[in-house]
């Protein structure tokens, strides 16, 4: 029997050990990256509806545009997994790469406002961000809902994109929609022009869907993120002074309508807490699919 040590010295053993430990590499994307990207991506259309959607809007270099850099995880030079690193970070699958993207993260001082996913892999994240020193504000409990096949006849046609004259109205009816998600504070107080752009760059990319009743917006809802296959939504709000009238009932089967007709499945995610949205999302077809978790880091400044 050969020693140990020539054991581990041989040829023989190196290649074994090169066969059952594969290279592992975190790198920063390029344009360079976009067909095996897409190609990884097409995997899980659903999973993949925002990254996808984010990427083929602006590109995998356009930093600003993204609010953050795009890397992705390899095991012997094969793209397996990547992850959107900066103001928001969102990884695509639940499992490779996490540790290596939170050493990634914590490396170039990602934002991490907020870290949001399924909650598996949220949780495995932020642990191994938590041991590098950032620290969470608050967590809040997610449901991601889908509908593939609506249950509601859609019979009336009550909404209308949004025009550039409308958007101080709904920059305000955001801006209270998110103080009510992370805890009061307010998305316009560190960047009050980069959150008003944004939201005219959904209304002029014809994203922003609006009922308008009594010379006001009285439903308002989100195409955030648009693939092939899917949508995600999101910003979905009722006026208080018309809620428990059926509008955001009939205004919604309405938006999931038009996306079924172009063979899109959507995907929105709702609080535990939000009790009458849930009972409204599953009369119209939604399925509770599968559990997230949304972090908010401490900022870093």
């Amino acid at each position: 029997m050969l020693p140990l040590q020539k054991i581990q010295q041989s040829e023989e053993y190196k290649s074994y050990r090169l066969r059952v430990v594969p290279r592992q590499e975190v790198r920063e994307l390029t344009d360079q990256d976009f067909e095996a990207v897409i190609k990884l991506l097409k995997q899980d259309h659903l999973r993949a509806v925002q990254l996808r959607g984010l990427i083929q809007d602006y590109g995998i270099s356009n930093t600003a545009a993204l609010r953050g850099r795009l890397f992705g995880y390899y095991e012997d030079g094969e793209l397996l997994n990547l992850a959107l690193l900066g103001h928001h970070i969102l990884i695509y699958k639940e499992y490779e790469g996490i540790k290596q993207f939170a050493e990634k993260a914590a490396e170039i001082n990602a934002q991490g406002y907020l870290v949001l996913g399924p909650k598996g892999q949220v949780e495995e994240f932020y642990a191994c961000l938590s041991e590098l020193g950032r620290q969470s504000r608050m967590r809040s409990d997610q449901l991601w809902y889908v509908c593939r096949t609506l249950q509601l006849k859609a019979d009336s046609v009550q909404l209308q994109l949004a025009k550039p004259e409308q958007l101080d109205e709904i920059v305000e009816t955001h801006a209270l929609l998110v103080m009510e998600q992370n805890g009061g504070i307010d998305p316009r107080a560190k960047d009050p022009e980069g959150f008003r752009r944004r939201a005219l760059e959904r209304i002029e990319g014809s994203r922003t869907w609006v009922k308008v009743e009594d010379g006001k917006i009285i439903f308002k809802a989100e195409l955030v993120s648009e693939s092939p296959e899917a949508v995600y939504l999101e910003g979905i709000w009722t006026h208080p002074e018309y809620r428990n009238q059926g509008i955001g009932t009939r205004c919604a089967t309405e938006l999931v309508n038009r996306f079924h007709l172009q063979k899109k499945a959507v995907g929105i995610l709702v609080e535990p807490q939000e009790i009458t949205a849930m009972h409204i999302y599953e009369r119209i077809g939604f399925v509770h699919e599968e559990d997230h978790l949304a972090h908010f880091l401490t900022p870093l400044d």
